[in-house]
């Protein structure tokens, strides 16, 4: 089954799906600032994730 990320509308296999814990949630902030139409629940894929949790800390792998 495949997953189309909601932010970057890639498709890729449903297992790379990535939950966003609420404990992360500056990081749902920036995703939600640049794509308000954005849910929560329906995740995004690893690679958004990993470009967004970059923007809070730049420098950093």
């Amino acid at each position: 089954m495949q997953y189309r990320c909601p932010v970057c509308e890639m498709e890729m296999p449903r297992d790379l799906l990535v939950v966003i814990p609420h404990t992360e949630e500056h990081i749902v902030d920036i995703i939600k600032d640049k794509h308000p139409e954005w849910v929560e629940s329906n995740g995004l894929c690893k690679k958004c994730y990993e470009h967004y949790k970059q923007q809070l800390h730049p420098g950093k792998e």
